[in-house]
């Protein structure tokens, strides 16, 4: 089992979560790239990351996962590949990290930023798909200690100080 049976939050609002998360990256990604046609390759690095973790973040909401960390993030991104059997989820996201650690170190290329980005646009789009598309459960006996014990960060409750929908930004604020 893959999702959590009993989580607290009812179903429509991680929809409603979910939904607020993935216009957030929308938003995110088109300020990347019109900061990468400014040039600006370090504000477009961080966007782009930005975009890609609010994606995952999407996704993580509607089943239930614990997603409030860096860490917890590539913990998602590691059981969608899994789940999807698609390992350009985990792939992409190393590009995406480069673009993370490029807005602290500023050591990539802009054509390398550029191609990035590409890269970044693409990992979204497969998360918009899983995002739509219900889970793909795995059966607990067939699941490897390391695949435990991910799914067990994962279903773990949140800290305190995660927001709760009403803190996030009204989707009339964000694009379509």
């Amino acid at each position: 089992m893959t999702t959590p049976e009993a989580f607290p939050e009812s179903e429509q609002r991680r929809r409603e979560k979910s939904e607020r998360y993935y216009r957030m990256s929308q938003r995110y990604l088109k300020h990347a790239l019109e900061q990468l046609d400014r040039g600006d390759t370090l504000q477009a690095s961080e966007k782009v990351y930005g975009a890609v973790a609010q994606a995952a973040k999407s996704c993580a909401e509607l089943r239930g996962w614990n997603h409030y960390s860096h860490y917890r993030l590539e913990l998602v991104l590691d059981q969608l590949s899994e789940e999807w059997d698609d390992p350009d989820l985990i792939i992409l996201h190393g590009a995406v990290k480069d673009l993370h650690n490029n807005f602290f170190e500023y050591e990539i290329s802009a054509t390398r930023v550029r191609d990035y980005c590409q890269a970044a646009q693409s990992l979204i789009g497969k998360l918009d798909t899983v995002r739509n598309s219900p889970p793909r459960p795995l059966p607990s006996s067939s699941l490897n200690q390391e695949q435990r014990r991910r799914l067990s960060r994962l279903m773990q409750p949140p800290d305190q100080g995660q927001p709760e929908l009403e803190e996030l930004p009204p989707l009339e604020d964000l694009p379509e």
